[in-house]
């Protein structure tokens, strides 16, 4: 993630583009489309920066590092799965895969960890109360 946020402008022009899924002053999702789009592109020769010139995301706006960082996050999705996915398919996926029993089960193991974890609090603060 970069340190340098988008500003309100900078983030309307980022959603206005049609590869973009979700972006706040921090961070910005692209599409599934895009991304293959940029990996046949950079398998064919192409550079990063000009690939995302090419569709929209400016270097002015999004910044050498930034570039560098989509780029690389691309391409190691890529190596990884040989495929790509954005987050409105992994939002949907989640939810259906998820069924009644496991997500009630999920539910108790939550309870569960932070049933457990508010005891050790608990012995920690008796131990500093009897210390003074």
């Amino acid at each position: 993630m970069s340190k340098v946020k988008f500003n309100t402008e900078q983030q309307e022009i980022l959603r206005n583009n049609q590869y973009t899924v979700r972006v706040t002053e921090c961070f910005l999702s692209l599409s599934k489309e895009f991304k293959e789009i940029f990996m046949k592109e950079y398998l064919a020769g192409s550079v990063p920066r000009d690939i995302l010139n090419k569709y929209g995301y400016s270097e002015d706006i999004l910044g050498q590092k930034r570039i560098w960082g989509i780029a690389h996050n691309i391409k190691k999705e890529f190596e990884q799965n040989e495929s790509f996915s954005d987050i409105r398919s992994k939002a949907n996926g989640a939810a259906v895969a998820m069924s009644h029993d496991d997500e009630i089960r999920k539910l108790r193991m939550q309870v569960d960890y932070l049933t457990q974890e508010m005891e050790f609090l608990k012995k920690i603060s008796s131990i500093r109360s009897m210390k003074k």
